[in-house]
């Protein structure tokens, strides 16, 4: 199957693997901390989302990204934007998100993506939330 696709998947080591655990247990709190406020917004953001999946430099094996397991939060959150560069990994993410109203992915640069378009529209005052992961570090955040 990924003999045939026009990118390669990134190769990830043990701590990025934990990292994505984190990751994905840290959302399940994050929106488990808001569910009993229903008027707020719980949006996830993945500044640089590849396409959803990784290889495993230990095993070999294909192990979801985190935009799949933020996609599998629970409660789950309300919107999620996944922005990377590479248009062929937007586009094998758009594949394992078909079917899903409430996924957004952006092929372009991030932190102009984020600050001039994003951001702006997901406002404290407005009763939304997002929490931001990125390559380097995941954090939760707050427009004002």
């Amino acid at each position: 199957m990924t003999d045939s696709l026009p990118f390669q998947f990134d190769e990830i080591g043990y701590w990025s693997e934990l990292k994505l655990e984190i990751v994905e247990k840290y959302g399940a709190a994050y929106t488990a901390a808001f569910k009993g406020a229903p008027r707020l917004k719980k949006y996830y953001i993945d500044g640089f989302s590849g396409a959803g999946a990784h290889l495993s430099k230990q095993t070999g094996e294909l192990i979801d990204g985190s935009p799949v397991r933020a996609l599998r939060v629970t409660p789950p959150f309300d919107g999620f934007y996944f922005i990377d560069m590479n248009p062929h990994k937007t586009a094998y993410l758009q594949k394992l998100c078909e079917g899903r109203i409430n996924v957004e992915i952006h092929t372009e640069d991030s932190n102009t993506f984020l600050v001039h378009e994003l951001l702006p529209k997901i406002q404290f005052r407005n009763f939304n939330r997002a929490l931001l992961s990125t390559a380097e570090q995941f954090r939760a955040t707050v427009a004002e």
